[in-house]
């Protein structure tokens, strides 16, 4: 990714166009400040017209995202557009971890956590 965006990046994993590793700073003002958070971003053979599989493969605590790492997001999904490019998936998903979507919660028992309960399960 051709991008001097501060906090994100993605390339190739071993040259292969189709699987990216990404990587996204937390937000400030977060309790995901100051983490990295490593992604994989594996594209359909009928990309930009589908939109890529994402996983978080480092692991973490959001309503937004499961066990897993399966990530709830709607450009990933039924809002997909052609427009839609690596830089602005992973600007999605910073802003994502900064401001959850409380109402599509794929991991219903971590959405009406706060704040602070995430920072307490983070740390142990």
């Amino acid at each position: 990714m051709m991008s001097t965006t501060p906090g994100i990046s993605a390339f190739p994993t071993d040259g292969n166009l189709q699987q990216w590793t990404g990587t996204i700073n937390g937000p400030e003002g977060t309790p995901y400040e100051s983490l990295t958070f490593k992604l994989s971003l594996e594209f359909p053979s009928n990309y930009p017209m589908a939109p890529p599989t994402v996983l978080f493969t480092t692991p973490m605590f959001h309503p937004n995202v499961d066990m897993s790492g399966r990530i709830c997001l709607d450009i990933l999904k039924d809002k997909w557009s052609a427009v839609y490019n690596v830089q602005s998936i992973l600007l999605s998903l910073q802003s994502l971890l900064g401001e959850p979507n409380k109402y599509l919660p794929p991991l219903l028992v971590s959405a009406p956590v706060s704040g602070a309960d995430r920072i307490a399960a983070r740390a142990r």
